[in-house]
Formats: C-alpha cells, sequence, structure tokens
C-alpha cells in the first residue's frame, strides 16, 4: 500500500552543564542548586512529497518571540522550508534557564539551538510512513487560580503517530492545560516540572515516547498547589500520576493522513497607555514596585503615544480532523473552550505559549475584575511583552473569532 505521509520523532536534552539563571519565580539569587527533572526539546517531523512540518516542544518558560522567531527560522533552514511550517510550543516550566540573563542566556539560547538543530537532523533520516490519530478525554489536574471562578479546561488532548506498517507508535502527543508551576521558590533546582515525570511515567506505560504539549493555561494552575509558591516533589508526582490515569483511557483509531497543513494569520492588538492619574492609581493600587513602569509610561506619553499596536501571528497545524493552534499569548482557558464551542470540535486545541511567551490575556469579564494576571503583571514585564497595559477587553472576543474564522474556511 503507497503512503505518501512520513513522520519522526526526535529528542534531546537541552539541559545546561554551566551556571544559569533560573526563570518563573523569585528564588534566592535565582542561582541553580542542581537537576530535579532534565529539560528537554522534542519534535515531531512531518513529510509529505517536497513538504516539511515541524512542531517543536520545549521544556522553558518560553522565549520573547524574537527569540522565538530566530529559531524556527533557523529550524526552516535545515528542512529546506519557511518559518511557517515550524511551530514551537513551552511548556512554560517555571524551573528554566532565563535566555535573557546576563549570567550565560546567550550561552545557553546558543545550545539549546544548535541542539535541536541536532534533533532535526536526526529526524529526517529516521522519516518513516506513518498513520494517524486524534483522541480527547478528561483529566483533573487543574483548577482556576482566579478568585470567584472555576472554569477549567479538562480536556487530554491526544494525538497518535504509527509505522504505517508495522502499527508501531514512533510518538503520542498529550495536550494537557495546566501552568507547569508546582516547583517555584522552594526549589532551586532546574526542572521541567511535572511534564518530565508525567512524560517518564506514560512512556513507561505504553512503551513510546511521550511528547506533551501546552495549553490555554493563563489562569490554571495544578490542582491541590499554592498559587504563590507552588508545591513540592510529592505535588509532581501526583500531577503525573493523574495524568497517567487519564491516559490510560484514551483509545485511538489509527487513519491515512488525508490533511497536513501549517497556516499563520495575523491579527492586530490594541492597548492603551494610560493618563498620569489613572497610571498612579494603578501602581498604588497594586501595591508593587512600579518606578520602571511609571517611568515607561510617562516616556510613551511624552511621545505623543497614546495606544501601542502589536501583530499577533495566530498559527496552526491542521491534521485531518484536529488541530493544534495558538498565540504566544498566555491565554485564559475560556478563550479556548469558546473556540471549541464555536466551532463543535473539541479536537481543536487553541493553546498560549505557541512561537513565545508573551503577557496574559484574559477574557472580558475576568479583565474587568482585574488583579496580577489582567493587569498586575505587566507592572513588573512590560519590557518584555512590549506594551505597558493588557491588549484592549475586547481583544479576546477578537482572536477568537479570527481562529474560528480560519478553521471554518479551512473545512
Amino acid at each position: 500500500m503507497n503512503y505518501n505521509y512520513r513522520a519522526a520523532f526526535s529528542q534531546t536534552d537541552i539541559t545546561p552543564d554551566f551556571p544559569v539563571e533560573m526563570i518563573g519565580r523569585s528564588r534566592e539569587k535565582n542561582k541553580v542548586n542542581g537537576i530535579h527533572y532534565p529539560l528537554k526539546a522534542q519534535i515531531v517531523l512531518f513529510e509529505h512529497q517536497n513538504d516539511r512540518y515541524c512542531l517543536i516542544a520545549i521544556d522553558s518558560l518560553g522565549f520573547t518571540t524574537a527569540l522565538s522567531n530566530e529559531l524556527r527560522e533557523r529550524v526552516a533552514e535545515a528542512l529546506g522550508t519557511t518559518a511557517t511550517n515550524v511551530m514551537l510550543n513551552f511548556s512554560h516550566t517555571h524551573s528554566a534557564p532565563d535566555p535573557l540573563s546576563p549570567l550565560n542566556g546567550q550561552k545557553y539560547y546558543s545550545l539549546l539551538c544548535d541542539r535541536v538543530i541536532s534533533c532535526i537532523t536526526n529526524a529526517i533520516v529516521n522519516l518513516q510512513p506513518c498513520l494517524v490519530s486524534w483522541a480527547v478525554g478528561e483529566t483533573d489536574i487543574g483548577e482556576n487560580r482566579r478568585d470567584g471562578c472555576s472554569v477549567v479546561d479538562k480536556r487530554l488532548g491526544a494525538l497518535q503517530i504509527v509505522n504505517a506498517t508495522t502499527q508501531k507508535s514512533i510518538v503520542m502527543l498529550l495536550r494537557v492545560c495546566a501552568h507547569a508551576n508546582i516547583l517555584m521558590s522552594h526549589s532551586n533546582k532546574l526542572s521541567s516540572d511535572y511534564f518530565g515525570a508525567t512524560r517518564e511515567k506514560i512512556a513507561e506505560h505504553y512503551g513510546c515516547p511521550i511528547m506533551m504539549i501546552q495549553g490555554a493555561a493563563g489562569n490554571i494552575k495544578p490542582v491541590g498547589v499554592d498559587k504563590i509558591d507552588g508545591g513540592t516533589t510529592s505535588d509532581v508526582d501526583r500531577i503525573a500520576d493523574e495524568l497517567l490515569q487519564s491516559a490510560t483511557k484514551l483509545r485511538f483509531t489509527p487513519k491515512k493522513i488525508t490533511r497536513l497543513h501549517m497556516v499563520e494569520t495575523e491579527i492586530q492588538m490594541y492597548s492603551d497607555v494610560p493618563e498620569v492619574d489613572e497610571a498612579r492609581q494603578i501602581a498604588e493600587k497594586s501595591g508593587l514596585n512600579a518606578t520602571g513602569w511609571l517611568s515607561e509610561c510617562e516616556q510613551l506619553r511624552n511621545a505623543g503615544i497614546t495606544t501601542q499596536t502589536q501583530n499577533r501571528s495566530i498559527h496552526f497545524l491542521l491534521l485531518n480532523e484536529g488541530s493544534l493552534c495558538g498565540v504566544p499569548d498566555e491565554i485564559f482557558c475560556e478563550l479556548s473552550l469558546a473556540v471549541t464551542e464555536q466551532t463543535d470540535n473539541p479536537l481543536l486545541f487553541f493553546n498560549g505559549y505557541t512561537n513565545g511567551c508573551t503577557g496574559y490575556l484574559p477574557n472580558r469579564e475576568e479583565w474587568i475584575k482585574g488583579g496580577y494576571e489582567t493587569h498586575d503583571s505587566y507592572l513588573i514585564y512590560y519590557m518584555y511583552h512590549g506594551h505597558v497595559m493588557p491588549f484592549r477587553a475586547d481583544t479576546a472576543k477578537r482572536l477568537v473569532r479570527a481562529v474560528v474564522d480560519v478553521w471554518k474556511k479551512s473545512n
């Protein structure tokens, strides 16, 4: 039988063997003192005739979009394709090296890029005819960390890729939805958090590699874990065990690939620069040291800038009846659930942490309520996000509509 599509899986260790500074939650000097679970970069490579499509999962809090795009370009060059055919997804572990740190940040980023390229080379020589199967189950690993809100995305998405001839699994991909921030202020060890433990346990059960993708977890934390201080290694194992139990209930029916494509589209997002009094009120209410943020707001006003605009890329991997799509923002789970509801497709997984990691992007109701994720975090991380205030309250609705429109046009 003739199979027109081939696939390969490859992974590499991206744990540094030199001093680095961690990112994700304040620790004593953020200095590393050992390794809990090694950090990995994992790739799935598809090939159809002269086209190649690559999905890369990286154990990192997330790069800036600039660093992410640089890596995508390097991967695309190695594959002889375009960056549109390369999608990154970050686990958002809060125990990973900071690529922007003056302490070997650039050295670490270079190491990671070089190892990913080697991983790509390995995948190319291991391409094999494939069949695929989507599945979706439920798992209780997350809870909403916003006061007065209980909405969660319980979907455990799965994509099994098998050898078309032997039916042996090439890789099983799992899409989950909960912050990988169990190990924070109580741990100074590098760690892939519950992602690493889960991959090991499920791989042992199924006898095949496990690749994990982070979903719309902007407002979702691991269940039973403190939202400020995190938890312990026993919490890591508890969440991994829950995912293992959920994964054993998944059922797959491998079939030929009838559609495989990657698409990128852009949407403009707008945020307003606060006036003097409004900025001071925001700073005072937050209780944070907002000196730098207030200065940035003043500079923008003096330059006549009242609105900051960003073009945001929405990236789709379209595969048979399912899809992984995403934006760099830490989107709230309500956005992903809205996409699924409006398309009536539980296999359309709208994710954050895709091709970078920028600020939180809440639904309108939570935007109005305010708080750390919606507003206060910008007082700390504005320089990384490129805007001093969250995107306007209607942004979530516009973004959901854009995702739904692309999906409907593609079917």
